[in-house]
């Protein structure tokens, strides 16, 4: 219960929304407002929704689903830009909080491990965190099940994906994936997570990788999904 002293504490250092930068009440991230304007895609809630329809066209994916649409200049691509290059690594949390409590009694309750896809140690020292580890760990905290951050890696460096059509990204990124320790996925449900999924290149290439190995089967959970293409 607040006291007087989290009372003064939030009056000297309030705490902003993340999305229009109201004041919001400590502990939270988005105000009332901005929770309203946020596209649900509620894509767990069929699995012939539309990424589902991507993926399958480039990989045999079980089930997909994302949090929600990401929409050129709109406030889901401002919050994963924080996310991303802001480190504003809370915003995984919440993420991840909001999806895995959607997924409770879904046919996603069925997967053994969530694995995110990886950045090359490049980047990765780069940036200093993967945006999508705490998206992972929460919803893995979520769905009661384990985060294997380390045994998918991605070994060939490549560059930003962002303005290469669909086969251009498909060039750049095959073979990137790897996996250390067969072992550990084998006969495992995995549950790949990502921040954005446009093309679906990234993700498709990284579960034909893991569906190598012996009784492997993948699905896919993302906080975003571009509904169309981006240019």
């Amino acid at each position: 219960m607040p006291t007087l002293f989290d009372d003064l504490i939030h009056t000297l250092f309030p705490s902003y929304c993340l999305g229009c930068r109201r004041v919001i009440p400590p502990k939270t991230t988005l105000c009332l407002h901005c929770l309203s304007e946020l596209p649900a895609t509620n894509s767990h809630l069929s699995n012939s929704n539309p990424l589902i329809q991507l993926l399958q066209q480039l990989a045999p994916i079980s089930y997909a689903t994302s949090l929600f649409y990401f929409e050129q200049q709109g406030l889901v691509q401002q919050l994963i830009h924080q996310l991303k290059y802001m480190n504003r690594e809370q915003l995984g949390n919440f993420f991840g909080t909001q999806l895995g409590q959607k997924l409770v009694n879904s046919p996603f309750l069925s997967c053994d491990l969530i694995v995110p896809i990886p950045l090359h140690k490049r980047r990765q020292r780069q940036r200093g965190y993967n945006q999508v580890s705490q998206f992972g760990q929460q919803l893995a905290k979520q769905l009661q099940i384990d985060y294997v951050p380390q045994n998918l890696i991605r070994h060939k460096a490549t560059k930003t994906l962002v303005r290469l059509n669909t086969h251009q990204r498909a060039a750049q990124i095959k073979n990137a994936f790897s996996v250390v320790d067969s072992s550990v996925f084998a006969g495992k449900h995995l549950l790949l997570v990502d921040d954005v999924i446009t093309t679906g290149t990234t993700l498709s290439e990284a579960a034909n990788c893991l569906l190598q190995i012996e009784g492997v089967q993948v699905s896919v959970a993302t906080i975003a999904f571009a509904k169309s293409p981006l240019p």
